[in-house]
C-alpha cells in the first residue's frame, strides 16, 4: 500500500496557549547518511563508484494555539573522493551537473486544529504518485499546501495543491524548486527542431508547452482489516492520473498468513498537453494494473511473494511512469529508454516478479531481514525488439538501534540491450535523530 500525505510526522502534538512554552519545547531533528553506489555497466560503458555523505537537519517549534514551525537544511556531499570524470559518478546522488550541493528542503507552518492539519511551505511528501522517495541521500521535496484530516475512524482524507518540487525524480533540476510541469517527466524525446529522436533528442521541457503549473490532490485511504485507497493527481495542462489499490489479509492458522494487493492507474494527457501530442499524432493515455499474493510463516521467518503488473498503451503512447517521484508498481522496473523514432518503451510490457524474504527475528537477530528477488520485464517486441530485461536482486535491511539502520542492495541485470546489462549496487548507513 502507498501511503497517505504526512507531512506532520515529527510535529509536537502538545497544545500551548503560551508564546515561549511553545518556543521551549522547540526540537531539533533530522538524519546523517553515508552512501556508496557501484555500477558496472555492459556493453563499453564506463563503470561508475560513487561515495556520497549528507543528511539533513531541522527545527520544529512547539504548538501555539495549533500553529507550530517547521524547517530543515538538507546536503548531499561527496568532500573530493569521487572521479573528476562525471561519466563514473552515479547519476542520482548529487545535482544534474553530478557536483555537491545543498537545499533548504523545508519551510513550513502548520495549523492543526482537531484532527486536521493544515502545512504550508516546503514539506516531504508521501503518496503513490508524488513522493519524497529517499532513494539516495537527498529526497524529493515539495511546495505547496497540503490538507489532511482523520475525522473518520480509520480513514484519512486528503486535498492539497503542490507548485514545485526539487530532486532526484525532477526533470529540469534536483538541486532547485521549479513548476511540477517543468519538473514531470515524459518518455518523449525530441530534437530542437521539435522531431521525435530518441537518439538525439532530449527529453521534453512540458512547462514550455502548458506554462509553469502544479498539481491538485485529491486522496482518500483507509486502513483497519483490510486497506484501500483512491487519489487523483490534475496536473494542470499536463497530466490527470487516477490511482486506487487494496490489501487483505487473512491467517490462515496460527503461524501462515496469506495477503492480496491489487492496484491500477490511469494517466491522461490534459489541456495544453493532450493538444501538442494530438498534433503529432502521440498520446498520453494508458492503464497500469497489477495483482500480488504473499504467504508469510511466522515460526521460521520465511515468506513469499508473487507479483504481476501489465502496462497498456501502444506505439504511438509517450509514457510518464514514476511521475513526481511516485514508483507504486509491485514490479518496479529500470529506467527504459524509448529507441530510434520510438517514444516509449514501456507500453504494453509485462512484469513478473517473484520473492523470497527471510525475517531473521526467530532467530534472536531483531529489525534484520533479507528479500530475494527475481523479475523479468517483457517489453513490446514491436515497439523495443531484443530488450527483455531479467533481474536478480538482494536486499538487506537491519536495524541495529532505534536511530542507526543500514541497507545494502545488490542487483544484476541481463538484457540483449546494453543499456539494461549491468550489475549494480547500493549499501548505506543512516543515524536518525
Amino acid at each position: 500500500m502507498g501511503s497517505t500525505i504526512d507531512a506532520h510526522a515529527d510535529t509536537n502534538n502538545i497544545k500551548n496557549d503560551n508564546l515561549s512554552t511553545a518556543l521551549e519545547s522547540s526540537h531539533i531533528f533530522g538524519y546523517a547518511k553515508a552512501m556508496y553506489v557501484g555500477d558496472d555497466k555492459k556493453g563499453g560503458r564506463l563503470n561508475q563508484s560513487t561515495l556520497g555523505f549528507g543528511g539533513k537537519i531541522g527545527i520544529e517549534t512547539g504548538n501555539y494555539y495549533g500553529l507550530s514551525l517547521k524547517g530543515a537544511w538538507y546536503t548531499t556531499q561527496d568532500f573530493g573522493l569521487n572521479s573528476t570524470n562525471p561519466k563514473k559518478v552515479d547519476a542520482y546522488m548529487f545535482n544534474l551537473n553530478k557536483k555537491p550541493y545543498s537545499i533548504i528542503g523545508e519551510s513550513q507552518i502548520q495549523l492543526r486544529f482537531g484532527k486536521n492539519l493544515a502545512t504550508l511551505g516546503r514539506q516531504e511528501i508521501s503518496s503513490p504518485l508524488i513522493d519524497s522517495y529517499e532513494y539516495r541521500i537527498i529526497p524529493n521535496l515539495f511546495q505547496g499546501l497540503t490538507l489532511t484530516s482523520k475525522q473518520i475512524d480509520d480513514a484519512t482524507l486528503t486535498a492539497a495543491y503542490i507548485s514545485k518540487m526539487s530532486g532526484l525524480d525532477g526533470l529540469a533540476s534536483f538541486s532547485d524548486f521549479r513548476s511540477m510541469s517543468q519538473q514531470a517527466y515524459t518518455s518523449l524525446m525530441l530534437t530542437p527542431g521539435g522531431v521525435v529522436d530518441a537518439k538525439n533528442g532530449e527529453t521534453i521541457d512540458l512547462s514550455k508547452i502548458t506554462g509553469n503549473h502544479g498539481v491538485i490532490v485529491a486522496g482518500f485511504a483507509y486502513k483497519k482489516e483490510y486497506a484501500f485507497q483512491f487519489w487523483n493527481y490534475y496536473g494542470i495542462n499536463t497530466l490527470n492520473t487516477f490511482y486506487f489499490d487494496g490489501n487483505f489479509k487473512h491467517k490462515i492458522n496460527h503461524n501462515l498468513l496469506a495477503g492480496f494487493d491489487f492496484q491500477a492507474y490511469r494517466v491522461s494527457a490534459v489541456g495544453k498537453t493532450q493538444q501538442y501530442l494530438a498534433q503529432h499524432h502521440l498520446n498520453a493515455d494508458y492503464w497500469l494494473s497489477g495483482v500480488k499474493t504473499m504467504l508469510n510463516h511466522s515460526p521460521s521467518g520465511w515468506g513469499s511473494a508473487f507479483a504481476y503488473n501489465q502496462f497498456t498503451g501502444n506505439k504511438y503512447t509517450v509514457t510518464a511512469n514514476g511521475n513526481w517521484g511516485g514508483y507504486p508498481e509491485f514490479v518496479g522496473m529500470p529506467y527504459v529508454y524509448p529507441e530510434n523514432q520510438g517514444v516509449s518503451g514501456i507500453a504494453r510490457s509485462h512484469l513478473k516478479k517473484w520473492t523470497i524474504t527471510l525475517d531473521l527475528s526467530p532467530y534472536g537477530l531483531k529489525d534484520k531481514n533479507f528479500i530475494f528477488g527475481h523479475a523479468r520485464i517483457n517489453l513490446d517486441e514491436s515497439i523495443l525488439a531484443g530488450s527483455d530485461i531479467i533481474v536478480n536482486s538482494l536486499i538487506y535491511k537491519a536495524k541495529f538501534t532505534p536511530q542507526l539502520s543500514t541497507r545494502m542492495a545488490i542487483e544484476a541485470r541481463n538484457s540483449g540491450n546494453a543499456r539494461y546489462n549491468n550489475k549494480f549496487i547500493a549499501m548505506s548507513l543512516r543515524y536518525d535523530f
